[in-house]
């Protein structure tokens, strides 16, 4: 409860007081042009509109639809988003930044949680953070080529030409700029913060939050459709949400207005919007100010105030409705509006909440199983067909290994620790950067048994989530292990696997319970090693009444085959900086990659 109001306390400093003479003005400006135009004037416009407000209300449907495909779009690899639930979740989030001064900062949030129990909040927010760049970008395009219009509409001297196209100019510069920043993922939010910092010029609390920032940025970058179909699929989307505002815009005007209206006019109108939009997102439902702004823009266009007013009013009727829709869904969730406050306040790297779900101190750790690099038993036997020597196998799951690690390391907030066998000398593991401290002997006569060991002696350690893979995944992704901890996040009754696409698992993970350090028997009655491993994990986590989250599938190395998959993938374009203790040796062992 204490957290519950130090959060709220915390959330309601930021409506200042510069927030509430925002709301004070709008409403002083929305009952005045309502008075200036007369209500009698509004409702008869309004009437024009008659059973083709249903329509208005699906243009403004579709809209929220195509908002939330560009948010999917931001979403990398596999994930059980659906359209229906991200339409949901969009909706709901809007509701919230209209309802209140916070705008995104309940509104982005609110999406993510609504849609947790499909995709982790950690994940999905910056999929948002992608999907809000983009849409800002092409927000900016659309309010310069307003501008641009606008003059083309007024037929204005050529000072007014000249600088309609400088803005124009400057605003696709910018919007390249930022692309270019994102492609190169040049580290400008964080650099600033640690600039700041060195310089003594930051507060304490900027300085905390250095490691947030640069964390926020990997999520985003990482993100960021760097494939050419995936930056036209997602400019599809973001223009087709400002198109269907237009036709809506053009719809209204067209039965309300005793001027007929053109595209082009529609178009000035929505850049407004836009504009409007931009600049007064503290000011819930832009009360007020999308009156004032849109009465102006049809004073100019010669629409007159009657029209622009009626037609900002329309809009707002339209809001409400969908409004109203997102409280539904959010009843439907079981939300209230006190989670979706506290969801703002993570900012979205780690979702606090999932955080104390954890109930332990150490937070959650990656454990990896290995031998000993000078194992008294020879590793990889399956490699001997195309490895011959003994010694370069050894050599070659040594790299195997400093790769792994690596991986694991890159991970925000996690440790790191490496699950032995006993046979073989540690110190060994120094020739690939592992401490002594990051070791941890396996125990068991098997290795169902000895992976059981292994979560339970981290989880009396304290450490929760636990996540452990295997050593021979040199090229894993570094977010399927970063999603792998995620979803664990969401609840304590679930297991997540990495599925191997031999039929295995590269991956397991659980969570302690509070208090309790007992593991699910996951491991009892397991075929190891053969195509139905995974299958039989699956059916045991059922019988342990577990719910199973799958994360992408991966490759380990057994044999020749997923040797020369990984030749592959490492001297394609897309393998350049992985693996490279494993470039190196397959290199010197078998030939140039």
């Amino acid at each position: 409860m204490t957290e519950e109001r130090t959060t709220t306390d915390r959330i309601a400093r930021r409506v200042s007081p510069g927030n509430i003479i925002a709301i004070a003005v709008g409403l002083a400006l929305f009952v005045y042009y309502v008075q200036r135009v007369g209500v009698g004037e509004i409702a008869t416009g309004i009437g024009r509109l008659g059973w083709l407000f249903s329509a208005v209300v699906a243009l403004a449907g579709l809209r929220f639809a195509v908002r939330a495909m560009a948010w999917r779009a931001c979403l990398d690899g596999t994930h059980k988003l659906t359209p229906g639930r991200a339409f949901q979740a969009a909706v709901a989030g809007d509701t919230l930044g209209n309802l209140t001064p916070l705008s995104l900062l309940v509104g982005e949030p609110a999406k993510a949680l609504f849609a947790r129990d499909c995709a982790p909040i950690s994940r999905t927010l910056a999929a948002l953070t992608v999907e809000n760049l983009f849409y800002t970008l092409s927000a900016a395009l659309v309010i310069a080529g307003g501008a641009f219009a606008l003059v083309m509409r007024m037929r204005t001297t050529e000072t007014w030409w000249l600088a309609s196209v400088a803005l124009a100019t400057a605003l696709i510069c910018l919007i390249l700029l930022a692309h270019v920043i994102m492609w190169r993922r040049v580290r400008v939010a964080s650099g600033l913060v640690e600039f700041l910092v060195h310089r003594g010029l930051a507060t304490q609390l900027v300085a905390r939050g250095a490691e947030h920032v640069r964390s926020i940025e990997d999520r985003v970058y990482k993100l960021y459709p760097r494939e050419p179909y995936r930056l036209i699929k997602l400019a599809c989307w973001e223009f087709s949400f400002h198109g269907l505002a237009i036709l809506e815009i053009y719809i209204i005007l067209s039965l309300i207005s005793d001027v007929t209206p053109t595209l082009l006019d529609a178009f000035v109108f929505e850049s407004t919007n836009r504009f409007i939009t931009a600049l007064f997102k503290v000011v819930p439902m832009r009360i007020g100010v999308d009156e004032a702004g849109t009465a102006a823009f049809a004073e100019l266009l010669n629409f007159g105030t009657a029209t622009g007013v009626t037609l900002a009013i329309v809009r707002k009727v339209r809001m409400l409705v969908w409004m109203t829709i997102g409280v539904g869904f959010f009843v439907s969730r079981g939300l209230s509006v006190r989670r979706t406050i506290k969801a703002a306040k993570t900012t979205g790297v780690v979702n606090r909440e999932s955080e104390s779900s954890f109930g332990t101190t150490q937070g959650a750790v990656i454990a990896v199983m290995t031998r000993s690099p000078d194992s008294t038993n020879p590793p990889k036997t399956r490699l001997a067909s195309v490895v011959l020597d003994e010694h370069s196998r050894e050599r070659l799951h040594a790299a195997f290994l400093a790769d792994v690690i690596a991986v694991c390391e890159t991970v925000d907030r996690v440790t790191v620790r490496v699950a032995y066998t006993g046979e073989g000398e540690t110190d060994s593991f120094g020739k690939i950067g592992v401490n002594q401290e990051q070791l941890i002997p396996q125990r068991g006569s098997d290795f169902g048994s000895r992976e059981r060991n292994v979560f339970e002696d981290l989880f009396r350690a304290g450490f929760s989530p636990v996540v452990i893979v295997g050593s021979d995944i040199p090229t894993l992704p570094a977010r399927f292990i970063a999603e792998a901890i995620d979803r664990l996040g969401i609840s304590k009754n679930r297991v997540v696997l990495g599925p191997a696409n031999d039929g295995g698992y590269y991956l397991i993970g659980l969570t302690a319970r509070s208090g309790n350090i007992s593991v699910p028997d996951l491991f009892t009655d397991i075929r190891w090693s053969t195509k139905w491993t995974l299958a039989d994990t699956k059916t045991a986590a059922k019988q342990c009444g577990l719910n199973i989250d799958l994360i992408d599938e991966w490759y380990d190395i057994d044999n020749e085959n997923d040797l020369n998959r990984l030749r592959n993938e490492l001297a394609s374009e897309d393998g350049a900086g992985l693996a490279p203790a494993t470039k190196r040796v397959i290199g010197e062992l078998l030939g140039v990659i």
